[in-house]
């Protein structure tokens, strides 16, 4: 599969997507491992829960994780060399065909990426093995990956002087209440990963609207939102429509059906056609309320500024911005920008409690609002870490 850029006899230059070597077979079963170079060292350190490891490269480090997806361990390790460049490795001890570890070593990217803000991408070296030892590889095979993404946003961080460096006394209380993600919630969050492709792509959706621009950042997270809360709820019967009782409900619809029956003649046959879809619509679950039910399901706690940030999503995607400081229609770009970010980093942090929460986590979040109430000028009576 060759892509041909260009051609200039007697040169023809193009790319690839993929290369192996003679002989390799996506159907047979090796041990895997993948490597990725990285642009910087990948640290997750106030984020998921280490595991210690020995390198073939001489040297023990404990800048490792485990993940158990569906009854299998998959590791992953950021290691160096002499150079210091840095790798990502991941690998099993389990025999399998190249698409069956891929997809496992892809969930345990995305869920290290989702954790520490930098999934690791560009292009990745996968090492096929015929015994469970991994010294010498049969085959390999390079991809291109998509490119790496190296968010500043992290939902998670149990150093709390990370944050509150400015503030002693504070950084003091929270230090220690706070802890990373263990290795059970890492494992299973990489297993959601694995097994919903909806809940993959929320995640990515997710890392991608942290490097949007302004303009594209809230509206991205509250898409992903959606996605979560559909996840969450999946086949629970939930009664979230404003009339509960469907008698009451079929009974104020066909009184109405009545009423525009009587003044049919006033009313165009169209406008008569849409104005019956609206009543049929009138008992529909309201947005707000699809977008609670989730954290309402968990038992996670909401305020009244969450709940407000959960009214905007119309907004974003008809491409408005939420006025929140009721600067109205002269609102400078300034303000705008900082609405902007204010609404990203709430819908941001509710992703977080409602993803941990999800897994099993019962500690804190990063409250980003509160840490950047300074830059948004939107001041908050809330904690700097949030309790799921």
């Amino acid at each position: 599969s060759v892509f041909l850029g260009n051609h200039a006899p007697p040169r023809v230059t193009g790319s690839i997507d993929r290369i192996h070597t003679l002989g390799f077979s996506e159907k047979r079963k090796y041990y895997y491992r993948l490597i990725i170079p990285l642009e910087k060292q990948l640290n997750f350190h106030f984020q998921i829960a280490e595991t210690h490891f020995t390198t073939d490269l001489g040297y023990h480090s404990n800048t490792g994780t485990t993940a158990i997806i569906n009854g299998e361990s998959i590791q992953a390790c950021c290691i160096h060399n002499d150079k210091k460049e840095y790798f990502l490795a991941i690998d099993s001890a389990v025999k399998q065909t190249f698409d069956e570890f891929a997809e496992k070593a892809h969930a345990v990217k995305i869920g290290m990426g989702y954790l520490s803000g930098f999934c690791a991408g560009n292009q990745g070296y996968f090492f096929a093995y015929t015994n469970k030892a991994m010294k010498e590889p049969e085959h390999f095979r390079c991809v291109a990956l998509r490119d790496s993404i190296k968010s500043g946003y992290s939902p998670i961080y149990s150093n709390a002087y990370g944050y509150l460096h400015h503030n002693k006394r504070l950084a003091e209380k929270y230090y220690p209440l706070l802890r990373p993600v263990s290795l059970n919630e890492f494992s299973l969050l990489c297993e959601k990963i694995h097994n919903s492709l909806d809940f993959s792509s929320a995640l990515m959706l997710m890392l991608e609207s942290s490097v949007a621009s302004l303009l594209f950042m809230p509206g991205g997270y509250a898409i992903a939102l959606e996605t979560l809360s559909d996840l969450v709820i999946d086949k629970k019967k939930l009664k979230l429509s404003p009339i509960k009782d469907k008698s009451v409900s079929r009974k104020i619809r066909k009184e109405i059906l009545e009423v525009l029956s009587k003044n049919s003649s006033t009313i165009s046959p169209d406008d008569l056609v849409t104005l019956h879809k609206r009543v049929e619509q009138l008992n529909q679950t309201t947005n707000k309320a699809r977008l609670k039910a989730p954290f309402d399901l968990l038992t996670i706690t909401i305020n009244e500024e969450d709940l407000a940030i959960l009214e905007t999503r119309n907004d974003f995607l008809h491409g408005r911005v939420p006025d929140l400081t009721n600067a109205g229609a002269k609102r400078s770009t300034d303000r705008i920008n900082k609405d902007l970010y204010y609404c990203s980093m709430r819908f941001y942090t509710l992703l977080n409690m409602l993803i941990l929460k999800w897994i099993g986590y019962d500690n804190r979040v990063v409250n980003f609002p509160k840490i950047h109430e300074g830059f948004t000028q939107i001041r908050l009576d809330e904690e700097p870490f949030r309790q799921v």
